[in-house]
């Protein structure tokens, strides 16, 4: 009975101390790279670095509860992050107090939607989605992410991201007033993060890299030289009175919870398939769904962002040695801690660091690889990645996966009636 109400409890069975020692030795390496990723993805929501933080901690406990997958990390994600912000920022001004708190309720508008979909068995729905479409969508929003970060880089302030096009040239327009301390940071961040990782294989790179440049900053007085940092982060959440949304509020969310619910669910489900195929386990895409739905209620209700699955940091876990679920509430553990006693090591943490580390998590997203097989295999393929991928780029975010999907429904449709 236990177990129907919390599937998560059936990775328990027959634990022991030896899949403690490798679930607690998982955690920890996770935490040490969520505790940056969640800061530099709170920057992309537009919201306190504690809320980021926030996000890796109650409802990671809440998904080893009712998720299906042992080795599932949640917390934020650089897609879900800019996906909110994009469709909050269009509703009211970034960094207003409106402002978080319409990311709190979409927080919620997120999980109903998941779970409203979990009840409904639409897991099903993603056998008519073609892969290209996630691909082309991705890969375009990792390219967004990466031109939203060129201010903290050059350490000059940009317009406000419309489309690829003007955001670009805003850029050349405005490179010859570059700080060139603050883009020194950046790009030696950038090259301690590639060398850590792809030649000394080094997992904990971008935690290292954030004392060790907070370390730089503070000797140098290098904020006083023109380098932004974060400052202080507050141990407690800014004073936002949720009211009762308008139905005009609600109609303007729901769109954006629809996209959100389904892409995240799509990233999360894709990477804890993966894992559970090369263990022979199975992951209920229903469940996975519900799973999700609670950890992102529960996100709202600590006042935080929208949550989803990361690949890199499942990735992690998995390849740490995770045997259960307990390495994520040991990592839950671990960031609470963090959010409790360790934001006022964070003042002198430079602002292009962040944008260091954000640029890095996010260009695996941009899948080349993928495109050129479809060219080269499966044209049709390749035609619905570029469809979306060049409408998400030039028009928005939102109108280029509806074209995406009705893209790849309409071919799919069309192939079905040739045969």
């Amino acid at each position: 009975m236990i177990d129907k109400l919390f599937p998560g409890l059936r990775h328990l069975t027959s634990y022991n101390s030896s899949k403690l020692s490798s679930d607690i030795t998982a955690g920890v390496i996770v935490t040490f790279l969520l505790i940056p990723q969640s800061m530099a993805y709170a920057i992309i929501a537009g919201v306190p670095l504690t809320m980021g933080i926030l996000a890796g901690t109650f409802p990671l406990i809440i998904y080893t509860l009712f998720g299906s997958s042992r080795y599932l990390s949640i917390g934020p994600v650089s897609i879900v992050s800019l996906l909110a912000f994009t469709g909050i920022s269009s509703i009211t001004d970034p960094g207003s107090n409106r402002f978080l708190e319409l990311i709190i309720l979409l927080s919620l508008l997120v999980g109903m939607v998941q779970l409203l979909l979990g009840l409904l068995k639409f897991g099903s729905f993603l056998n008519y989605i073609s892969p290209a479409v996630i691909g082309g969508f991705t890969s375009a929003l990792a390219i967004i992410i990466i031109l939203n970060q060129m201010s903290s880089i050059i350490g000059v302030a940009l317009p406000k991201y419309n489309n690829f096009i003007t955001y670009f040239w805003g850029i050349f327009e405005r490179i010859s007033n570059v700080n060139i301390v603050t883009i020194t940071i950046g790009l030696a961040s950038l090259l301690f993060l590639v060398v850590l990782k792809n030649i000394l294989h080094m997992l904990s790179g971008p935690f290292l890299l954030i004392f060790i440049s907070i370390i730089v900053v503070d000797y140098f007085d290098l904020n006083n030289k023109g380098v932004e940092v974060v400052g202080g982060i507050p141990r407690k959440l800014p004073d936002v009175s949720l009211t009762i949304p308008t139905l005009d509020i609600l109609l303007s969310l729901i769109p954006i919870a629809l996209v959100i619910g389904f892409i995240s669910f799509f990233e999360s489900f894709s990477v804890a398939k993966t894992l559970a195929d090369k263990e022979g386990e199975k992951v209920n895409p229903n469940q996975e769904l519900i799973g999700l739905s609670f950890a992102n209620i529960t996100s709202s209700f600590v006042g935080s962002i929208p949550v989803a699955g990361a690949i890199s940091r499942t990735a992690v876990n998995y390849e740490s040695g995770a045997k259960t679920n307990v390495s994520m509430l040991v990592t839950a553990l671990l960031m609470l801690l963090a959010v409790l006693f360790m934001t006022p090591l964070f003042y002198y943490l430079p602002k292009a660091t962040l944008s260091a580390i954000i640029i890095f998590a996010v260009m695996k997203l941009i899948n080349a690889k993928q495109l050129v097989y479809y060219l080269k295999r499966k044209p049709i393929e390749a035609f619905i990645f570029l469809v979306t991928f060049i409408s998400t780029l030039i028009l928005d975010v939102f109108i280029g996966l509806v074209i995406g999907v009705v893209a790849s429904l309409g071919i799919c449709r069309l192939t079905k009636v040739d045969k």
